[in-house]
């Protein structure tokens, strides 16, 4: 059975004030919350929040695997959330992470966007994502 946030990173819930649904309440939400729960959104916050960014990193990689387009908002958000996450996590998954980019780069070429900005927009943040982690990886090996 998999573990809940809550119980991986030994977070205690936040005490709730009022009726709004506040960060505090997404929080809770996503603590209970398995790895293989987190949505699209939950992922999507998580890494621009920088909250828990081992398991969104994770969960995200998985997510892009299956649909390198996957967005709350608009497509290829995730990419462009995944790419701002935090470095020292991201560099823990560069290797998984590869693959997805070159088939993003090559599913994006032939994929029907809504406007060509948001494909040079999107081929641009694959690109550089993948010139990072192709510089580091070979930093790494000298």
């Amino acid at each position: 059975m998999s573990k809940t946030l809550r119980e991986i990173y030994e977070y205690d819930l936040i005490e709730e004030e009022g009726e709004d649904f506040t960060v505090d309440e997404w929080f809770n939400s996503i603590m209970e919350k398995t790895k293989d729960q987190l949505d699209v959104s939950d992922v999507s916050r998580m890494l621009r929040q920088k909250i828990c960014s081992r398991v969104a990193i994770k969960r995200a990689i998985e997510m892009l695997s299956d649909d390198p387009f996957i967005g709350e908002m608009f497509e290829g958000q995730l990419m462009f959330n995944l790419c701002m996450g935090k470095e020292k996590y991201l560099k823990l998954f560069y290797h998984q992470m590869e693959p997805v980019l070159e088939n993003a780069a090559v599913m994006a070429r032939s994929h029907n966007w809504s406007s060509q900005e948001q494909k040079e927009e999107y081929l641009d943040v694959v690109a550089n994502f993948s010139r990072k982690i192709k510089e580091e990886t070979e930093h790494e090996a000298c």
